[in-house]
C-alpha cells in the first residue's frame, strides 16, 4: 500500500460524529485505501468483537489521538471547510464491556475520500508526506 495522508475532522453538534478520510493523491496508483480495512487489519478486539463497531472504535481513537498528541510536521486547520465522499459508516458505537454510549466522544464514525475545498489549502496538506517523510498507512500497519 502506498503513502497516503489520513484526514480527521468532527462534526454534528458536540462533535458526534468521527470523519476520517484519505486526502486523494493522483499518485495513489492502487486507488484510495480503504481505512476500514486498515482498522480490521489491526484486529481491534479491545473494542469488542471483529466487525464494524470495533473497526470504527478503532478509527475514532485514531482520529482523536492524533488531534490530541500532534506530531511535527503534522497538518492542523481547525476552521477550514472540507468534503467527504462517505464509503462507510458505523453509527451508534458501543465500547465493549461498558455502558458508554460514545467512543472518544463520538457515536458515529464516517470514512472516506477526504478533501478541503479550498485549492491552496489541499495543496499544503499534499504536501506533508513531502515534507515529512512519513509514510502514514505504513505506520499503521500491524507489525
Amino acid at each position: 500500500m502506498g503513502r497516503c495522508i489520513v484526514a480527521y475532522a468532527e462534526s454534528g453538534e458536540g462533535g458526534v460524529d468521527a470523519v476520517l478520510g484519505v486526502v486523494l493523491r493522483p499518485d495513489l496508483v492502487d486507488g484510495t485505501p480503504s481505512l476500514m480495512d486498515v482498522a480490521a487489519r489491526h484486529e481491534p478486539s479491545g473494542y469488542g468483537p471483529k466487525g464494524p463497531n470495533a473497526y470504527g472504535s478503532w478509527l475514532a481513537c485514531l482520529g482523536w489521538s492524533a488531534r490530541v498528541t500532534p506530531k511535527r510536521g503534522q497538518l492542523n486547520i481547525p476552521t477550514a471547510s472540507w468534503e467527504l465522499d462517505v464509503h462507510q459508516s458505523v453509527r451508534n458505537l458501543q465500547p465493549q464491556g461498558t455502558t458508554a454510549k460514545s467512543v472518544y466522544g463520538h457515536v458515529n464514525v464516517h470514512v472516506g475520500a477526504f478533501r478541503l475545498t479550498d485549492p491552496a489549502l489541499m495543496a499544503e496538506a499534499e504536501g506533508v508526506l513531502a515534507r515529512t517523510g512519513l509514510s502514514v498507512m505504513e505506520q499503521l500497519q500491524p507489525a
